[in-house]
């Protein structure tokens, strides 16, 4: 299982990498399209619509990921990392949602972003760098 967690913390934050690409996509799209025509919620989505698709993605894969770390009994500190990312990735999505209505809190989301980024790179390079902590029920079996 800890192969697994290792594997999908690479793929979280190749996740993220692509979802901040999107984000930027989005934001030329909609610059360029102010040249052509007015921006309506139509060219918007256009810019915007596989960043807000990909983002649901992503907040699944963390999820799953901290089901994942959980069976793999990586250790409480590590634990505590996934579950951090978990709520940072489920707050990106309220921040979204909200953004919409409150610009303030939107400028938010891209704040939020750069931990999300931070967070989950930390998590992928330490799963494929530090060996993995056993849980002190294993090295008891294993001892006696």
């Amino acid at each position: 299982m800890r192969a697994v967690y290792k594997y999908w913390a690479a793929l979280v934050f190749l996740a993220v990498i692509v979802q901040v690409g999107l984000a930027g996509y989005g934001a030329f799209f909609v610059a360029n399209a102010v040249d052509e025509s007015p921006v309506n919620e139509d060219k918007f989505e256009d810019g915007f619509g596989l960043h807000a698709g990909i983002g649901y993605l992503v907040v699944l894969l963390g999820l799953i990921f901290l089901v994942i770390a959980l069976a793999a009994r990586i250790g409480k500190p590590r634990i505590w990392r996934n579950v951090w990312l978990a709520g940072l990735l489920v707050l990106q999505v309220l921040l979204a949602w909200f953004g919409f209505g409150v610009p303030a809190i939107g400028a938010l989301h891209p704040i939020n972003a750069l931990a999300i980024f931070a967070l989950s790179g930390s998590i992928a390079w330490a799963a494929w760098r530090e060996p993995a902590q056993e849980p002190a029920s294993e090295i008891a079996v294993e001892l006696g």
